[in-house]
Order: C-alpha cells, then sequence, then structure tokens
C-alpha cells in the first residue's frame, strides 16, 4: 500500500504541541479527483528517461558492434585474398619456368626480355595462366630491381626503390601490403576511393621432386583491386546501422505508448488515492490511540512501583512467620511481571533513539554474557564462544545491542529449561559483522516462524510477544538484519547482521 506524508486534520482532535498553519484549508466537492502531483509522475519520467537512455546506448553499442564486424569481414577478406595470391603466385611461378624460361634458355641460349620474341612468350604465358583471375596487375622485377615485366609496358627496365617486400621476396619469404586511397574519414568508414592488395613471392628455379627449392631469380609483384568487396563490405555495415535504428525507433514509439497509458492510468489511480487517504486516517487515529495507550502505560509505572514497593515493605514489617506473607510475595511478583509487560510495550511504542559510538560487538557480548552469568549458573546452561580474531569496531548504540543480546540470549534459555548448550559466534566478513546465537531447544513450528516478529505474538504462557518486535525495531535503526530458523540438527538459531560502516555510510575499517 502506498504512504502518503499529507497530514489529515479531524475535527474532533486537538492540535497539541504543533505550530499553527497561516495556510487556509482549501475544502473539495466530494468526488471530486486532483491531478496528478510531479512526485507521483516522477516515475514514469524516470521509466522513460532511463529507457530513452538505454536505447540509445543500445544503438551505439549496435553501431560499435558493426564496426566491429565489419573490420572482422574485412580481416577475413584480407586474409582469402593473400591466399589467393599466393595461389597466383606459384602457379605463375610453375608456369613461367616450365613454359618459357626452360624453352628460352633452350632456343636462345640466355634470357632477354628487351627482345620482342621473348617478350611476347613471356607476355602469352602469364596472362594465359592468370585468364579468368581477377589480377589488376603483375610486375616481375630481377635480382637487381629492375623491372622486366609489367602490364604497364611504361614501367618496362625502370629500376625501383628496394623495399622491405622486395627484400623478404629476394629471401624466398612471401609477404602483401594493402593500399587504399582516399581522405581520411572516408578510409576510416572503410569506403575509400579504391581498394589494392600488392602481393611480393620470389620467382624460383624450381628443380625435380622440390617445388619451392632452388635459387632466386627475380620477384613476382601481384596487384589484386578489392574496392567491389570493401565496397560489399560497407553496405552491408550500412544494413546493420539502418535495421538497428528501425528497431530503436519502433522501441521508442511502444516505450511512448506505456507512458501514455500509464499517465491515464495514474490518473484512475486518483480516486484509489482518496479510498486510501481514508484509511491512513484511520491508521493515524489508530496510532494516536496507541500513543495515549503508551501515555498511560507510562503513568501507571509509578503507582505500580508504589504498590510494589509497598508490598515488600509490609512483609518485612510482618515478618517470615506471618501467614499473610506468601500473599506479600504473590503482589510482589505480580507487580514486577506487570512492570516488565508496562517496559515491553514502551520500548516498543517509544523506542528510544539510537546514540551511535565507535564499540567492538565482541565487548558488547562479553557484557551481556557476564550479565547473565549467574542465570546461567543457576539453569545449568554452558557457553560454547566462537568469535573470530580482530573482530573491527563498528557504530552502533551499545544500550540498544545490549538490550537486543539479551532478549535474544533470554530466549535461548526459555526454549531449553532443563538446561543446555547456548552457541555464540562472531564473524567478519569485510562489509558486515554476524552474529548468530543457536540453541538446543525444540525449535520452531512452520506457523511460530511466519508469525515470529508480528507485535504481541508469543509462544510462552506469560510473554508480552514484543521482545522480538523491540529487537527487530533495533536491527532496523543500525541498518542491520535479523532472522530466524531451525537448525538442521535441533534447536533454533538467530542470525543478526551489523553493517561495517559509520553513519555516513563510509566504511570505518578502509
Amino acid at each position: 500500500m502506498p504512504v502518503y506524508e499529507e497530514e489529515i486534520a479531524f475535527p474532533h482532535k486537538k492540535n497539541m504541541g504543533r505550530k499553527k498553519s497561516n495556510k487556509k484549508a482549501v475544502s473539495k466537492p466530494p468526488g471530486s479527483i486532483t491531478s496528478p502531483s510531479p512526485d507521483a509522475m516522477r516515475p514514469f519520467r524516470l521509466v522513460k528517461n532511463f529507457t530513452a537512455i538505454s536505447l540509445v546506448v543500445i544503438f551505439v553499442g549496435t553501431i560499435f558492434l558493426s564496426v566491429i564486424i565489419t573490420h572482422r569481414a574485412r580481416a577475413v577478406l584480407l586474409k582469402k585474398s593473400e591466399a589467393y595470391s599466393l595461389l597466383l603466385a606459384n602457379n605463375l611461378n610453375h608456369q613461367i619456368f616450365l613454359q618459357f624460361l626452360i624453352p628460352t634458355v633452350l632456343q636462345y641460349g640466355k634470357i632477354r626480355l628487351r627482345e620482342k620474341a621473348q617478350f611476347e612468350r613471356m607476355d602469352k604465358v602469364i596472362k594465359g595462366t592468370l585468364r579468368g583471375f581477377n589480377v589488376d596487375n603483375v610486375i616481375i622485377y630481377d635480382i637487381n630491381n629492375v623491372v622486366s615485366y609489367s602490364f604497364d609496358k611504361n614501367k618496362i627496365g625502370k629500376s625501383m626503390v628496394a623495399g622491405i617486400e622486395f627484400t623478404q621476396a629476394m629471401k624466398g619469404k612471401f609477404s602483401s601490403k594493402l593500399l587504399q586511397n582516399g581522405n581520411f574519414f572516408a578510409i576510416m568508414l572503410g569506403i575509400p576511393s579504391s581498394s589494392r592488395l600488392i602481393t611480393f613471392a620470389p620467382l624460383f628455379a624450381e628443380e625435380p621432386d622440390a617445388k619451392f627449392s632452388g635459387r632466386v631469380l627475380g620477384v613476382i609483384e601481384i596487384t589484386q583491386d578489392l574496392s567491389g568487396e570493401t565496397t560489399t563490405i560497407f553496405k552491408f555495415q550500412l544494413l546493420i546501422v539502418a535495421t538497428s535504428a528501425s528497431v530503436m525507433l519502433l522501441l521508442f514509439l511502444v516505450l511512448r505508448f506505456n507512458v501514455k497509458s500509464g499517465e491515464e492510468i495514474l490518473i484512475k489511480r486518483a480516486e484509489e488515492r482518496l479510498r486510501l487517504e481514508e484509511q491512513l486516517g484511520h491508521a493515524k487515529r489508530l496510532a494516536s490511540m496507541g500513543e495515549m495507550a503508551a501515555g498511560v502505560s507510562h503513568e501507571i509505572r509509578n503507582p505500580l512501583g508504589i504498590i510494589r514497593s509497598s508490598a515488600q515493605l509490609l512483609k518485612k514489617k510482618l515478618g517470615s512467620q506471618d501467614s499473610s506473607g506468601h500473599l506479600l510475595d504473590v503482589v510482589v511478583e505480580e507487580s514486577s511481571r506487570l512492570n516488565d509487560i508496562i517496559t515491553d510495550f514502551l520500548e516498543f511504542a517509544r523506542p528510544r533513539k539510537a546514540k551511535f559510538e565507535s564499540c567492538r560487538i565482541d565487548e558488547v557480548l562479553e557484557k551481556s554474557l557476564a550479565f547473565l552469568s549467574t542465570r546461567l549458573e543457576e539453569g545449568q546452561y554452558s557457553v560454547i564462544k566462537h568469535f573470530q580474531d580482530n573482530l573491527p569496531s563498528i557504530m552502533l548504540d551499545p544500550v540498544q545491542i545490549h538490550q537486543c543480546l539479551l532478549n535474544i540470549l533470554l530466549n535461548a534459555m526459555q526454549a531449553m529449561p532443563e538446561g543446555g548448550a547456548i552457541t555464540v559466534e562472531c564473524i567478519y566478513d569485510q562489509e558486515k559483522v554476524s552474529i548468530s546465537i543457536a540453541d538446543e531447544g525444540p525449535g520452531l513450528n512452520e506457523d511460530a516462524l511466519k508469525k515470529i516478529w508480528d507485535p504481541f505474538f508469543t509462544t510462552k504462557e506469560k510473554g508480552t510477544g514484543l521482545g522480538l518486535s523491540v529487537v527487530r525495531n533495533i536491527m532496523e535503526a543500525h541498518n542491520g538484519r535479523i532472522r530466524i530458523e531451525n537448525r538442521d540438527e535441533k534447536g533454533a538459531v538467530v542470525w543478526i547482521e551489523l553493517p561495517v560502516e559509520d553513519k555516513n555510510g563510509n566504511n570505518i575499517n578502509s
């Protein structure tokens, strides 16, 4: 149920102890519905803004992913093109050696590509070998880096600058490089004006039974145009981005529709809010009655104390031989029990504000056990302690935590009327200090576990049912947690977790 902080005035109640407001109350016609407040609309704005930001982040992530995919596609294309060039170079090397070098040497005695007949034979062999393959240019260098053959006849006979690729090819190694033309942004986007892969391979003198053995006679340069494949990859990237943009737009429209529907629902719930305000007014009236009951209980304590002390004094005057002494014992006993009930009720209805200070939880535990030492010995209880070394100091109210531990230890003792072992453990895990108090009693049934935190619920004949409710309030004031569960073997265990941080939320040990 939503909780609203508006204050509701009741004509029949006096506004005691409060300053009068200068604002005049504005009456509303019965059944009128107020427009949603900005605070009520805030969740919708948060959802809308969060979703819009999420869509932008997803869209940017999609673009980034598309860039990675296209980059990977280009890398695969380059790798396959290099393998393709290597295959062409090996095949071309083999054909040149068999169909040109050997026949030319046998016929003319030496290789002279400047002679027209030899050049035409070389040209015929190379073009015949590469017919049907995607090759733009082939250049053959001699060992002195002079162009011996090229599709571009203007380069024949020219000495080229020996690069690292030529040097590696002369050493029998295969290499390639990618040349892209265009401006910086076009190259970054993956749409250069032209993209060429240039491969350098050694020209071997083949020998029988040795495919790549023999002396290097020159270098073969093969150029492939990859502009078409690069353009195809870029179109694929555009398709991914366009698809993502369409999906994001569709999601945005769905979001707008949902937000609009939510706003309509909020307006309809304005009527429900009026009903909730009536229920809240009823709850406040009950709370006022509780405060009144707490005040009455507080006033009862004084005459109750007088009754008890008077009964004790009267018993002393009458002496132990008087037959009415046992009746005075009953008065004292029942007065003490009634005082305990009132004390529990006041602690539940008017909890004391916690006063935090730096304390060691093991010292508070030792204090609580020392306080109960006499009762522990008389009831034949044994306490088994397991405290981790170097427990940190944490911010807590030692008085309230002492009270909390006393209630839990007393419950453990009451669960074992004939005595038994109580195991107390305390450990530290960087973020919180955990305390467990286990008994060897009969444990709790399922129904009791569900209602254990309800005020005035108890499994004891003379209990008030407020002890654990007070404990839970103390834990909430310390931003801690508490839970109760049955042990696997026998008995129940209470777990307490206290954060290792100060009142500002900073870890005091960092």
